[in-house]
Protein backbone atom coordinates (compact mmCIF):
# COMPACT_ATOMS: atom_id res chain seq x y z
CA UNK A 1 0.00 0.00 0.00
CA UNK A 2 1.02 3.31 -0.56
CA UNK A 3 1.98 5.77 2.37
CA UNK A 4 -0.52 8.67 2.34
CA UNK A 5 0.68 10.30 5.05
CA UNK A 6 3.65 10.49 8.08
CA UNK A 7 4.41 12.10 11.43
CA UNK A 8 7.78 13.30 12.64
CA UNK A 9 7.91 13.57 16.42
CA UNK A 10 10.40 16.46 17.35
CA UNK A 11 11.05 17.32 20.40
CA UNK A 12 14.32 20.11 22.04
CA UNK A 13 18.12 19.25 20.93
CA UNK A 14 20.64 19.27 17.95
CA UNK A 15 19.08 16.71 15.57
CA UNK A 16 15.35 17.94 15.36
CA UNK A 17 16.27 19.56 12.18
CA UNK A 18 17.80 16.10 10.72
CA UNK A 19 14.77 14.05 11.72
CA UNK A 20 12.63 16.22 9.65
CA UNK A 21 14.59 16.94 6.74
CA UNK A 22 14.62 12.91 6.50
CA UNK A 23 11.15 12.80 6.58
CA UNK A 24 10.77 15.41 4.42
CA UNK A 25 12.33 13.41 1.64
CA UNK A 26 10.34 10.63 2.29
CA UNK A 27 7.15 12.37 1.95
CA UNK A 28 8.79 14.00 -1.34
CA UNK A 29 9.29 10.75 -2.20
CA UNK A 30 5.60 9.41 -1.72
CA UNK A 31 3.74 12.72 -2.20
CA UNK A 32 2.46 11.69 1.36
CA UNK A 33 1.31 14.66 3.76
CA UNK A 34 3.87 15.57 6.56
CA UNK A 35 2.97 15.64 10.11
CA UNK A 36 5.31 17.63 11.96
CA UNK A 37 4.49 16.92 15.85
CA UNK A 38 7.11 19.11 18.32
CA UNK A 39 7.04 17.45 21.87
CA UNK A 40 7.73 20.42 24.48
CA UNK A 41 9.25 18.20 27.43
CA UNK A 42 7.95 18.34 30.36
CA UNK A 43 8.90 20.00 33.19
CA UNK A 44 9.34 16.87 35.84
CA UNK A 45 11.93 15.31 32.85
CA UNK A 46 13.99 18.58 33.20
CA UNK A 47 17.41 17.71 35.37
CA UNK A 48 17.48 18.74 39.02
CA UNK A 49 13.81 20.18 38.49
CA UNK A 50 12.54 18.73 41.82
CA UNK A 51 15.01 20.32 43.86
CA UNK A 52 14.05 23.76 42.66
CA UNK A 53 12.19 25.46 46.29
CA UNK A 54 10.94 29.09 47.08
CA UNK A 55 12.23 32.02 44.31
CA UNK A 56 14.58 29.63 42.39
CA UNK A 57 11.64 27.47 41.28
CA UNK A 58 9.80 30.97 39.86
CA UNK A 59 13.39 31.81 38.62
CA UNK A 60 13.54 27.94 36.72
CA UNK A 61 9.85 27.89 35.61
CA UNK A 62 10.30 31.24 33.55
CA UNK A 63 13.98 30.07 32.30
CA UNK A 64 12.21 26.77 30.99
CA UNK A 65 8.95 28.59 29.51
CA UNK A 66 12.08 31.04 27.41
CA UNK A 67 14.08 28.18 26.39
CA UNK A 68 11.34 26.21 25.21
CA UNK A 69 9.76 28.67 23.34
CA UNK A 70 12.86 29.62 21.41
CA UNK A 71 13.41 25.78 20.91
CA UNK A 72 9.87 25.73 19.46
CA UNK A 73 10.25 28.81 17.36
CA UNK A 74 13.44 27.85 15.61
CA UNK A 75 11.90 24.07 14.79
CA UNK A 76 8.75 25.70 13.64
CA UNK A 77 10.78 28.11 11.54
CA UNK A 78 13.08 25.38 9.85
CA UNK A 79 9.33 23.52 9.21
CA UNK A 80 8.83 26.65 7.24
CA UNK A 81 11.11 26.86 5.38
CA UNK A 82 11.38 23.41 4.63
CA UNK A 83 7.79 23.49 3.37
CA UNK A 84 7.60 26.52 1.14
CA UNK A 85 8.18 25.35 -1.78
CA UNK A 86 7.15 21.77 -1.39
CA UNK A 87 5.27 19.07 -3.65
CA UNK A 88 3.54 17.63 -0.88
CA UNK A 89 1.40 19.01 1.49
CA UNK A 90 2.06 19.58 5.20
CA UNK A 91 1.05 20.59 8.35
CA UNK A 92 2.61 21.48 12.19
CA UNK A 93 1.27 20.60 15.49
CA UNK A 94 2.51 21.37 19.40
CA UNK A 95 2.20 18.88 21.66
CA UNK A 96 2.50 20.11 25.02
CA UNK A 97 2.80 18.22 28.12
CA UNK A 98 0.12 15.35 26.25
CA UNK A 99 -0.13 12.29 28.02
CA UNK A 100 1.12 9.00 26.19
CA UNK A 101 -2.03 8.03 25.12
CA UNK A 102 -2.83 11.25 23.42
CA UNK A 103 0.77 11.11 22.04
CA UNK A 104 0.29 7.77 20.42
CA UNK A 105 -2.98 9.53 18.61
CA UNK A 106 -0.85 11.41 15.86
CA UNK A 107 0.68 8.47 15.05
CA UNK A 108 -2.24 6.39 14.86
CA UNK A 109 -3.69 8.73 12.24
CA UNK A 110 -0.88 8.40 9.82
CA UNK A 111 0.80 5.62 8.07
CA UNK A 112 3.92 5.80 9.13
CA UNK A 113 6.00 7.60 12.73
CA UNK A 114 9.57 8.89 12.26
CA UNK A 115 11.39 9.33 16.03
CA UNK A 116 15.00 9.61 17.56
CA UNK A 117 17.07 7.04 18.88
CA UNK A 118 15.85 4.58 21.40
CA UNK A 119 16.00 5.26 25.09
CA UNK A 120 19.21 2.76 25.22
CA UNK A 121 21.00 5.49 22.57
CA UNK A 122 19.66 8.61 24.39
CA UNK A 123 22.09 11.20 26.36
CA UNK A 124 18.91 12.34 28.47
CA UNK A 125 15.73 11.39 29.30
CA UNK A 126 12.55 12.56 27.51
CA UNK A 127 9.43 11.46 26.49
CA UNK A 128 10.14 10.53 22.94
CA UNK A 129 13.82 9.36 23.90
CA UNK A 130 11.29 6.38 25.17
CA UNK A 131 10.75 5.78 21.06
CA UNK A 132 9.89 2.25 22.62
CA UNK A 133 6.54 3.27 24.17
CA UNK A 134 5.65 4.32 20.61
CA UNK A 135 6.49 0.66 18.76
CA UNK A 136 5.17 -0.97 21.37
CA UNK A 137 1.32 0.95 21.82
CA UNK A 138 0.79 3.04 18.63
CA UNK A 139 -0.12 0.27 16.36
CA UNK A 140 1.72 2.13 13.47
CA UNK A 141 5.04 1.00 11.89
CA UNK A 142 7.87 2.87 13.55
CA UNK A 143 10.78 4.59 12.08
CA UNK A 144 13.70 5.35 14.38
CA UNK A 145 16.89 7.29 13.21
CA UNK A 146 20.07 7.70 15.19
CA UNK A 147 20.55 11.80 16.06
CA UNK A 148 22.94 12.15 13.51
CA UNK A 149 22.01 10.20 10.46
CA UNK A 150 22.09 12.07 7.00
CA UNK A 151 19.37 13.52 6.18
CA UNK A 152 20.20 12.82 2.56
CA UNK A 153 20.72 9.39 3.11
CA UNK A 154 17.82 7.66 1.36
CA UNK A 155 16.73 3.86 2.04
CA UNK A 156 18.71 2.34 -0.80
CA UNK A 157 20.45 -0.94 1.00
CA UNK A 158 17.62 -2.85 3.13
CA UNK A 159 18.47 -5.21 5.58
CA UNK A 160 14.82 -7.22 6.11
CA UNK A 161 15.02 -9.80 9.21
CA UNK A 162 12.87 -12.79 8.56
CA UNK A 163 12.01 -15.23 10.85
CA UNK A 164 8.44 -16.27 9.99
CA UNK A 165 6.75 -14.55 12.96
CA UNK A 166 3.61 -12.28 13.06
CA UNK A 167 5.70 -9.12 13.24
CA UNK A 168 8.06 -10.03 10.92
CA UNK A 169 5.42 -10.45 8.63
CA UNK A 170 3.75 -7.51 9.83
CA UNK A 171 6.86 -5.26 9.42
CA UNK A 172 7.97 -6.31 5.70
CA UNK A 173 4.08 -5.62 4.70
CA UNK A 174 4.76 -1.84 6.52
CA UNK A 175 7.90 -1.65 4.65
CA UNK A 176 6.90 -2.54 1.34
CA UNK A 177 6.98 0.91 0.18
CA UNK A 178 10.43 1.46 0.59
CA UNK A 179 11.57 -2.23 -0.33
CA UNK A 180 10.39 -1.46 -4.00
CA UNK A 181 11.94 1.58 -4.12
CA UNK A 182 15.61 0.14 -2.91
CA UNK A 183 18.22 -0.53 -4.63
CA UNK A 184 19.51 -3.62 -2.68
CA UNK A 185 17.03 -5.83 -0.56
CA UNK A 186 18.55 -8.66 1.88
CA UNK A 187 16.41 -10.97 3.07
CA UNK A 188 18.51 -12.13 6.09
CA UNK A 189 16.99 -15.33 8.40
CA UNK A 190 19.16 -16.78 10.90
CA UNK A 191 17.64 -20.46 10.46
CA UNK A 192 16.88 -22.09 14.24
CA UNK A 193 15.05 -25.22 14.94
CA UNK A 194 11.26 -23.54 14.60
CA UNK A 195 12.58 -21.98 11.64
CA UNK A 196 13.78 -25.40 10.42
CA UNK A 197 10.67 -27.49 11.28
CA UNK A 198 8.51 -24.77 9.95
CA UNK A 199 10.04 -24.19 5.86
CA UNK A 200 12.14 -26.73 5.83
CA UNK A 201 15.76 -26.65 4.31
CA UNK A 202 15.76 -23.17 3.21
CA UNK A 203 13.75 -21.19 5.44
CA UNK A 204 13.02 -17.67 3.84
CA UNK A 205 12.37 -18.83 -0.01
CA UNK A 206 8.68 -18.30 0.41
CA UNK A 207 8.89 -14.73 1.70
CA UNK A 208 11.67 -14.04 -1.00
CA UNK A 209 9.53 -15.18 -3.93
CA UNK A 210 6.67 -13.22 -2.26
CA UNK A 211 8.66 -10.35 -2.07
CA UNK A 212 10.22 -10.44 -6.33
CA UNK A 213 6.57 -10.77 -7.23
CA UNK A 214 6.50 -6.84 -6.01
CA UNK A 215 8.92 -6.33 -7.90
CA UNK A 216 11.89 -5.79 -5.05
CA UNK A 217 15.70 -6.59 -5.56
CA UNK A 218 15.54 -8.96 -3.03
CA UNK A 219 18.17 -11.90 -1.93
CA UNK A 220 17.74 -14.22 0.60
CA UNK A 221 20.55 -14.30 3.23
CA UNK A 222 21.11 -17.65 5.66
CA UNK A 223 23.08 -16.91 8.21
CA UNK A 224 23.54 -18.91 10.98
CA UNK A 225 23.65 -17.43 14.62
CA UNK A 226 22.94 -17.59 18.36
CA UNK A 227 21.96 -13.86 18.51
CA UNK A 228 19.60 -12.89 15.72
CA UNK A 229 20.22 -9.34 16.38
CA UNK A 230 24.12 -9.44 16.39
CA UNK A 231 23.79 -11.72 13.21
CA UNK A 232 21.38 -8.73 11.54
CA UNK A 233 23.80 -5.87 12.55
CA UNK A 234 26.94 -7.81 11.11
CA UNK A 235 24.90 -7.61 7.93
CA UNK A 236 24.19 -4.30 8.39
CA UNK A 237 27.79 -3.43 8.70
CA UNK A 238 28.77 -5.87 6.19
CA UNK A 239 26.46 -3.83 3.04
CA UNK A 240 26.66 -0.73 4.79
CA UNK A 241 22.67 -1.06 5.10
CA UNK A 242 21.06 2.42 5.07
CA UNK A 243 17.78 0.60 6.86
CA UNK A 244 17.11 -2.76 8.79
CA UNK A 245 13.65 -3.62 8.74
CA UNK A 246 12.21 -6.12 11.62
CA UNK A 247 9.34 -7.52 13.42
CA UNK A 248 9.71 -5.42 17.30
CA UNK A 249 9.03 -8.45 19.93
CA UNK A 250 7.73 -7.68 23.28
CA UNK A 251 4.92 -5.41 25.24
CA UNK A 252 4.60 -2.72 26.83
CA UNK A 253 3.60 -1.34 30.05
CA UNK A 254 3.60 1.55 32.09
CA UNK A 255 6.04 0.76 34.65
CA UNK A 256 7.72 -2.07 32.65
CA UNK A 257 9.02 -3.20 28.84
CA UNK A 258 9.23 -6.89 28.19
CA UNK A 259 11.76 -7.20 25.43
CA UNK A 260 12.27 -9.95 23.01
CA UNK A 261 16.28 -10.92 22.92
CA UNK A 262 16.48 -9.70 19.35
CA UNK A 263 14.92 -6.59 19.43
CA UNK A 264 16.72 -5.59 23.37
CA UNK A 265 20.09 -6.25 20.79
CA UNK A 266 19.03 -3.81 17.99
CA UNK A 267 17.32 -1.16 20.77
CA UNK A 268 20.74 -1.05 22.40
CA UNK A 269 22.82 -1.17 19.33
CA UNK A 270 21.98 -0.57 15.94
CA UNK A 271 23.07 2.20 14.50
CA UNK A 272 21.51 3.14 11.76
CA UNK A 273 17.80 3.64 11.19
CA UNK A 274 15.55 0.87 12.45
CA UNK A 275 12.14 0.18 10.89
CA UNK A 276 9.95 -1.44 14.02
CA UNK A 277 6.45 -3.15 13.35
CA UNK A 278 4.50 -4.67 16.22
Amino acid sequence: MAVKDLVVFLEPGAYASARLDYAATLARQWQAHLIATFVTQPLALVPHAGFAVGGGLADMLAEYRVRTGAELARARAGFEQLTARRSFTAEWRESDNETDEILMLHARHASLAVLGPPAAQHDRTTMLGLSERMIFACGRPCLLLPGDWPAERSPGRIVVGWNGGREATRAIADALPLLVAATAVHLVVVPDARTRALYGAEPGADMAAHLARHGVPVVLEQCPGEDAGAVLLERCAAIDADLLVIGAIGRSRISEFVLGGATRTLLARARLPLLLSH
